[in-house]
């Protein structure tokens, strides 16, 4: 069983190819399960729960996932209470410490009528102190969404999320090395 385990993990971030099954791919944050519509904001009140889900959009025709990777940085006050995967597959990792990576097993997941695949969802007990949930790149993948042809597609982040403050702003536009680079000749 461990083997196996292994071998997925293996077989998930050694993935260097890129493709383009879903090339406009976007990930963010919400709370609610499914959205639309998107809210990435909070309010409640200190020392309850809130539920933050991880989802998906903007797949490509015919377009799906096998998996994703990705990391929370937070800033407001409380604890991760429990993470969970809603695709059917396996999960490595800690959404906060060092990247999660999921996958939806052997069966590609397709979106739902409104063009969203919920993802995973993060509970935390909130102490009171407002701050925020920034989506970054896992720090071995990469900002990723693994398409039906287990190739990687590099994703941007949609919604941040902000609890008791207004969300981070989330970059929609993706960049190329090259126009990075065009950017200081």
């Amino acid at each position: 069983m461990r083997f196996m385990v292994a071998a997925v993990l293996v077989a998930f971030i050694a993935t260097a190819a890129m493709a383009d099954e879903n090339p406009n791919i976007m990930i963010g944050c919400d709370s609610n399960n499914p959205p639309p519509p998107e809210n990435n904001r909070l309010d409640p009140a200190p020392n309850g729960t809130i539920d933050v889900y991880v989802v998906a959009k903007n797949f490509g025709p015919g377009g799906g996932a096998l998996g994703a990777a990705f990391l929370f940085e937070r800033t407001f006050g409380g604890f991760k209470l429990a993470q969970t995967n809603l695709l059917p597959g396996l999960d490595f990792g800690d959404v906060e410490a060092g990247g999660w990576a999921i996958t939806a097993g052997a069966e590609c997941q397709f979106p739902d009528a409104n063009g969203y695949l919920m993802l995973a969802t993060v509970q935390y007990l909130y102490l009171g102190t407002p701050g925020t949930i920034t989506i970054v790149e896992h720090p071995v993948d990469g900002l990723v969404i693994s398409d039906c042809d287990n190739l990687l597609d590099t994703a941007t982040v949609f919604s941040n999320f902000g609890v008791g403050t207004d969300a981070p702003s989330s970059p929609v536009e993706a960049s190329t090395w090259s126009g990075i680079k065009g950017l200081y000749r």
